[in-house]
């Protein structure tokens, strides 16, 4: 007979029974190993941001109440009215003409600084008053309750001329809400204010075309366009009542900035749209026509946002309709040029 042992044997190298413990036994192995490594790859996986609050933390400068920057202003406040007072003074020593030149030579920078000082200092305020004027008429525009419009435009009136004072006097009714009554205001008085300066928008822009359109040199073309934005900046500023100074005209120019370089793209494709000709007008430009074209509708739309910035109620419509109106006549005036 056959030994069972063999048979056995033979029928385990057939099946997989013999080899059940030898082969569960190797994959375990390779498990238990692949399990040790899972956990390690995934400690040891490299995240360069994992940690970036405390890289942050550790880049930012350490806000010391006290530092270099201070001694230095201390130093400089401290050193150079000791050392004026010592020139003076042996100036004093040697010739008294001489000693009363320097002083008023000093007295009359102390007195030209301060006046700078005070000036930007008032400016900034206007300015400062300006948005928050803006932000409670934002705010008002809003709001349906009777009494707080008319307080809020009293200092408004005031810079007003009377005969739109008069007509918005007549026009106001007690029963008005502060909605109603800016809206009142708006068409009134303000409405006014606005054309002109739609105007004067208008010429500058144009003017800016026209520069653009006739200078050969593309470094002309755009000392023209600053030259007349920056203008265009100031008289619009002023034609609203603000006092621009130094540090003032700074922050406009950078509102302005936030305005046009990061405008949304919704509004910028709006602007182009309505800025937009057929064809029939383009192909009658030149090129030189063309830039002109450009040059006058950007300094339009700087102007339109400094008037935006500049007015007591920030809401400003029509806009679309302005642009294209501008770049059509615009373009007409250029074929004539032609």
């Amino acid at each position: 007979m056959t030994d069972p042992q063999k048979r056995y044997a033979g029928r385990r190298i057939e099946t997989p029974e013999k080899n059940e413990d030898a082969i569960f036994s190797e994959p375990r192995m390779g498990e238990r190993i692949e399990c040790d490594l899972v956990p390690a790859s995934t400690e040891q996986t490299f995240e360069p941001f994992s940690d970036d609050e405390s890289v942050d933390q550790g880049l930012q400068p350490s806000k010391s109440k006290f530092g270099w920057r201070h001694c230095l202003l201390i130093s400089l406040a401290v050193l150079i009215p000791v050392e004026l007072v010592l020139t003076i003074y042996s100036a004093f020593q040697q010739s008294f003409i001489l000693a009363s030149v320097y002083l008023l030579l000093l007295v009359s920078i102390v007195g030209w600084c301060g006046k700078f000082l005070i000036s930007e200092a008032r400016a900034l305020r206007t300015l400062k008053q300006l948005e928050q004027r803006r932000e409670q008429a934002q705010r008002l525009l809003n709001s349906n309750q009777i009494g707080e419009a008319q307080a809020w435009l009293a200092p408004v009136l005031a810079k007003q001329p009377e005969e739109a004072v008069e007509k918005f006097q007549q026009s106001l009714k007690s029963h008005y809400t502060d909605q109603e009554v800016l809206q009142l205001y708006e068409v009134t008085v303000l409405q006014t204010q606005d054309e002109q300066a739609r105007k004067m928008i208008t010429d500058y822009a144009t003017t800016s075309a026209l520069m653009v359109a006739l200078s050969p040199m593309a470094i002309t073309d755009m000392l023209a366009v600053l030259w007349r934005g920056v203008s265009l900046i100031e008289k619009l500023s002023t034609h609203y009542g603000i006092t621009l100074g130094y540090r003032s005209r700074i922050k406009l120019y950078k509102l302005l900035a936030q305005q046009i370089v990061f405008v949304g793209a919704s509004e910028l494709i709006s602007d182009l749209a309505a800025t937009s000709l057929g064809a029939e007008l383009l192909g009658k430009l030149s090129a030189r026509s063309a830039q002109g074209l450009s040059a006058g509708v950007f300094t339009a739309r700087l102007g339109y946002k400094a008037m935006a910035l500049c007015r007591p109620i920030p809401r400003l419509e029509n806009k679309t309709s302005f642009l294209s109106e501008f770049a059509k006549k615009l373009t007409s005036q250029l074929i004539k040029q032609n």
